[in-house]
């Protein structure tokens, strides 16, 4: 199928052998940690189409990093960065200098030849990269003013490193002056069709009007109907392009190609660009294929917006978008010393309406009323992988940042009502398991994918390239997994009674081998009051990183108090942290035993080295939960306050208390006895159903063993051997042996 064809003719073949579409909400996906602390600025994830399960990540000062097995190579596939960059960001050239501010420019795209891997096809080991180069570097196609140059290169990986390019091999095969630093696209990607696309922005500024934009000038005020740089078709920019890369003869002037059935191909507009597939575009930072099985083949553009509107496009062959007359669905109110008022139609129309648009936070839109959710849209891609079958059809992605500043970049997902039918509906803020969406604090700057179709994301904390972030690169890489949901129950780790008898510090009484008491006892003996103490490893039964969906705590009343019968037995999470002892009453009445040593007593926390802060318990004076008193299995919960206690044990284990049980203290005989984990017919449970992602594979478990103080995905070299007794790591590994400690039988 050519994607020349008009949209419409797909779209009648297509839908007439499709079954009908069943559309579900986007499920909870989690973000799991793949690099962290190691990378500036994350343009650009793709990977090589050659089953070595690679992934290639552009950083934006000018160095293609490779990950594989989950951390990165000390040694970058290529570097060419800038020489005059700050130590241990330089290179050879030729991309830009970059620094700690913001910018645009740099390294921002990268593509694999689909042939790459074939070494019967002319594409073999021949990959493209699109960056910014210098204003002095010569260019057929020049801007005025210039302030660098957009270049397409193509590379070859070394014959003897598959992890290494080789430099020399390099070829430009296209370049066209950018008269601003801002609006440079920056996109590669090989369509369905074996062609590669490329996208480049209007060249900066803003309203595309402004000297080096087709009829504006930088004085003011400027020009209102001009063309700008998007609608004209005798420039580069502002275009999804379209090649065939390989250079048709190997040698000569001519360094790529472009069969017949281009789009403007037979246009006899002087001066028009052959190779432009769409125009109309402001700054088409990130676009994608459907073209894995069970896909579409269509083009999917996140379009970057001005002041107002957002969008993301279908891009079709010969479309127009309608920068600069249209911003979004809207027709735009221009700034910056041109006209109050819209541009005129150029009468270049039709205009495709984006499939989906948003307005910026505090922009109002007219009909139809946009949702105010980011001010930079990233782009995404359609999910086609095999891990998360719920999230299968559904294209993901980003915006840069949503809050003043553009910072806290926001994950979303569009869903189309049937099959090709070009209608979708917009989810705002996809799921995401324990954070907010929202990311906070982090800038969505591109998504890719792997060879397997799973979705990244490349985020980074600060704004500028080479800013640190507490002396660390502020680039990230995320990926998007799935999350299962488990049931788990947990018998108590410790449990106690504490015991209101007035007697000396030195003869606090304690149970902490036998029943649990809650309640106060009558006047014969007493009236004291009994508390029982109860704490569950939730951080040690549970994966790190899990979301509690209910909680609900199981105890077995085993003796009911002659008073206790429907009364309210109230359950406080604890502010401190307590013991269990040895202590234990042989005859199993409610009157405990002298305390033994880090047992939990009425003063004591810890016998007898820790006080409570308050005698009897620090507790929430508000239950987390109540039952009423009745023999046999009770049950606390599930409510929200359970949830959140459970929660943030888990992810703080260290303020990990547990919970105190308390009967009616108001009224004599109400003191219940309950099956403990030492005594006891049904242990305390802690019964729970929480969310998790994917465990950590074996490999990533045997690193966090033996290796916790390293970055994540940070190398540590297969063939190291850290102890020196002849085994390599790789085999460490495989016999889940401590790399660090030698082997009696090493040699």
């Amino acid at each position: 199928m050519s994607l020349r064809i008009p949209l419409p003719t797909i779209l009648c073949a297509l839908l007439a052998a499709c079954a009908p579409l069943l559309q579900a909400a986007f499920p909870t996906l989690a973000l799991k940690p793949v690099v962290l602390q190691q990378i500036h600025s994350p343009t650009n994830i793709t990977y090589s189409p050659d089953g070595t399960g690679r992934l290639f990540v552009c950083d934006q000062l000018g160095k293609i990093h490779i990950i594989q097995g989950g951390m990165l190579l000390p040694t970058p596939f290529l570097n060419i960065a800038n020489p005059g960059n700050s130590a241990g960001n330089t290179g050879p050239g030729p991309v830009i200098g970059v620094g700690t501010g913001y910018t645009e420019r740099g390294l921002l795209g990268m593509a694999f030849h689909p042939g790459f891997a074939d070494s019967m096809s002319p594409g073999y080991r021949r990959f493209y990269i699109y960056y910014s180069a210098p204003a002095s570097t010569p260019t057929a196609n020049p801007s005025t003013p210039q302030d660098h140059v957009s270049v397409l290169a193509e590379y070859q990986v070394s014959t003897s490193n598959p992890n290494l390019a080789d430099p020399a091999t390099a070829r430009v095969l296209l370049s066209f002056g950018q008269p601003q630093s801002n609006h440079n696209g920056g996109q590669l990607e090989f369509g369905p069709d074996g062609m590669l696309y490329i996208a480049s922005g209007d060249g900066g500024s803003s309203n595309d009007n402004n000297a080096g934009h087709t009829g504006g000038t930088a004085a003011t005020p400027r020009p209102t109907n001009n063309l700008g740089n998007s609608l004209d078709r005798t420039n580069f920019l502002s275009k999804i392009l379209l090649i065939t890369p390989l250079d048709p003869y190997g040698v000569g002037s001519l360094t790529y190609s472009f069969p017949s059935d281009y789009p403007f191909f037979s246009n006899p507009t002087p001066g028009l660009k052959k190779e432009i597939y769409a125009f109309g575009l402001r700054n088409p930072w990130r676009f994608s294929f459907d073209k894995r099985p069970g896909g579409t083949n269509r083009l999917f553009c996140g379009d970057v917006g001005q002041g107002r509107i957002e969008e993301i496009n279908l891009v079709t062959s010969g479309g127009n978008y309608g920068w600069r007359y249209k911003e979004g669905h809207e027709f735009p109110t221009f700034s910056s010393g041109a006209s109050t008022n819209p541009m005129a139609d150029p009468g270049l129309g039709p205009y495709l309406e984006p499939i989906a648009s948003y307005a910026h936070p505090g922009v109002t839109t007219a009909p139809p009323v946009l949702p105010q959710l980011g001010y930079s849209v990233t782009g995404g891609y359609i999910y086609r992988g095999a891990d998360i079958p719920a999230l299968q059809g559904k294209y993901v992605f980003g915006d840069y940042g949503t809050t003043s500043g553009a910072t806290d970049g926001r994950i979303m997902g569009l869903e189309e009502t049937a099959p090709l039918s070009g209608v979708f509906t917009l989810t705002q803020a996809i799921p995401l398991l324990g954070q907010s969406n929202p990311v906070v604090g982090r800038r969505i700057l591109c998504l890719g994918e792997d060879e397997n179709g799973e979705i990244y994301l490349g985020m980074k904390t600060k704004g500028g390239v080479l800013d640190l972030d507490g002396g660390f690169p502020s680039g990230s890489l995320y990926k998007i997994v799935r999350v299962d949901s488990h049931n788990a129950s947990i018998n108590s780790q410790i449990d106690n009674t504490i015991f209101s008898e007035d007697v000396d510090l030195s003869r606090d009484y304690s149970d902490g081998q036998g029943f649990l008491y809650a309640g106060r006892t009558g006047p014969n003996f007493g009236p004291y009051l009994r508390r029982a103490l109860i704490a569950f490893d939730v951080a040690g039964e549970l994966p790190a990183g899990s979301v509690i969906q209910s909680a609900q705590l199981r105890l077995r009343l085993n003796k009911l108090g002659p008073a206790a019968g429907g009364t309210t037995m109230s359950l406080h999470r604890l502010n401190q942290t307590w013991g269990e002892g040895n202590s234990v009453n042989p005859s199993d009445v409610g009157t405990g035993a002298p305390a033994t040593a880090n047992d939990a007593t009425w003063n004591y926390r810890f016998f007898n080295t820790s006080l409570w802060s308050t005698p009897g318990g620090s507790f929430q004076a508000t239950a987390s939960a109540t039952a009423i008193a009745a023999s046999g299995l009770m049950t606390w919960g599930s409510n929200a306050a359970m949830i959140a206690d459970v929660q943030g044990w888990l992810n703080s284990p260290a303020s990990n208390a547990g919970w105190m049980l308390r009967g009616d203290e108001s009224a004599d005989t109400t003191a219940c006895q309950f099956d403990s984990l030492q005594k006891r017919s049904t242990a305390p449970a802690l019964n729970l159903a929480y969310q998790a992602p994917p465990p950590p594979t074996p490999f990533e478990e045997w690193l966090q063993l033996n290796y916790p103080a390293i970055l994540v995905g940070q190398y540590v070299d297969p063939k190291g051997d850290d102890e020196g007794d002849g085994i390599y790591n790789l085999l460490e590994y495989a016999y889940a042996t401590n790399p660090h400690a030698p082997e009696s039988n090493a040699g």
